[in-house]
């Protein structure tokens, strides 16, 4: 028993340390741009998607608002060089606005999760989603922390779905 969770636990720092230097620019790793204007300089085609909803009530009081959201084709990087790569799918960012950054309640997904590649990030104002398709438009779910401390994160609630079209 003692063995397995050496073992266990030598697998979670492993991949831990992966996960780390994957932000890093390295061969083989993979990347995301930090903001659009980012994406387009680094030679990525950007589409951008406007939400049908932009403001929302979170469970815990604070207030949540969404900007457009933008995409990019995944890359990753070869002789330290960024090679754009669609077999992994597309970077869908959501930049949002909240007052307390540091409360995590909430997360966005995507709601075909069949159309999901990677799990899905937030980091600088910016949640990201990982589809294999783009489609014209993208239904994201607003999931959100239970406020029972029994369930949080373990069962949380979907309060609304937000429908981005494709601006052409």
């Amino acid at each position: 028993m003692i063995k397995i969770f050496y073992i266990l636990a030598f697998f979670l720092i492993f991949f831990s340390f992966l996960s780390f230097i994957g932000c890093k620019n390295e061969d083989g790793l993979f990347g995301h741009s930090g903001t659009k204007e980012e994406a387009k300089a680094n030679g990525s085609t950007v589409v951008e998607y406007v939400p049908d909803k932009i403001n929302f009530d979170l469970l815990d009081g604070t207030r949540l608002e969404i900007d457009t959201a933008w995409t990019e084709i995944s890359f990753t990087y070869r002789n330290s060089r960024r090679i754009l790569d669609s077999a992994y799918g597309f970077h869908f960012g959501i930049p949002y606005k909240i007052k307390n950054e540091k409360n995590f309640t909430f997360i966005f997904n995507l709601v075909d999760t069949s159309n999901q590649v990677f799990t899905n990030g937030r980091e600088n104002k910016t949640c990201y989603l990982c589809p294999k398709i783009l489609y014209e438009e993208m239904k994201v779910m607003l999931q959100q922390k239970n406020p029972d401390t029994s369930k949080g994160w373990m069962q949380p609630i979907i309060t609304d779905t937000i429908i981005f079209t494709k601006i052409k």
